[in-house]
């Protein structure tokens, strides 16, 4: 394979250097049945047994790199580890690296604000909050402040935080920063954002969507749960 951004060689390459630079990522605890291998023999020979496994789909799924396999600014990184397994197996594991995001349920008076907004995954609307991607080294209540202004044009906002979510923790380290805001008053919606429209809802309202479906947001939905059981909503 030539040595390009995506070759096997680089892929490993900066494997080890985000292995050093975040060794959070890699943490292998006392109890863990999951290993993660660094030894050259050992990722050959975890390659070998996932290609095999991958026999009869070979041509569907041919690519068992270890390393970075992709990196984004926003998206995260892309990793595949090489591992053993606790039944002592080895094979091949595909954590994303993700970064930190931020949602903020607007509460206004007894009402709670909410937006319309499209998403381009999913291609089709979605009634949601206000949120974000926190900025590497930014504190998540100064992007929260920002995400709230940005996006519903919100004034006089106190914050109340609501905890830490990982959305997808069987395939992402993501974690998403939860917020209650008591704002007294919002503007115009971030056109350029993809926000159709703010709306105010009933606590009671507000239930019912997430019954009905009509709210399918993880983040949304888990700050929700969390103010109710904090009974601020």
């Amino acid at each position: 394979m030539s040595d390009d951004i995506g070759s096997a060689g680089n892929c490993l390459a900066r494997y080890h250097e985000l292995r050093i630079k975040r060794p959070e990522y890699f943490r292998e605890p006392a109890d863990s049945p999951i290993a993660i291998l660094s030894d050259a023999g050992e990722i050959a020979a975890a390659q070998s047994e996932e290609a095999a496994r991958r026999e009869p789909n070979l041509q569907l799924a041919p690519d068992v790199r270890i390393g970075v396999l992709a990196a984004d600014p926003y998206l995260g990184t892309l990793t595949r580890d090489a591992v053993r397994f606790a039944d002592q197996s080895l094979g091949i594991y595909n954590p994303h690296i993700g970064e930190a995001g931020c949602v903020i349920l607007p509460r206004i008076a007894d009402r709670v604000v909410l937006v319309r907004i499209f998403r381009h995954a999913t291609r089709d609307w979605a009634w949601e909050f206000p949120g974000g991607r926190v900025a590497p080294g930014e504190d998540p209540d100064t992007t929260a402040r920002h995400e709230l202004e940005e996006e519903i044009g919100a004034v006089g906002t106190s914050l109340r935080a609501l905890g830490v979510i990982h959305p997808y923790p069987a395939f992402s380290s993501t974690c998403i920063h939860l917020y209650l805001a008591d704002i007294e008053a919002f503007g115009r919606p971030q056109i350029a954002e993809g926000i159709l429209a703010i709306d105010t809802v009933s606590p009671a309202r507000l239930l019912e969507m997430v019954d009905k479906g009509d709210i399918t947001d993880a983040a949304a939905i888990a700050c929700i749960l969390r103010a109710q059981l904090r009974n601020l909503i």
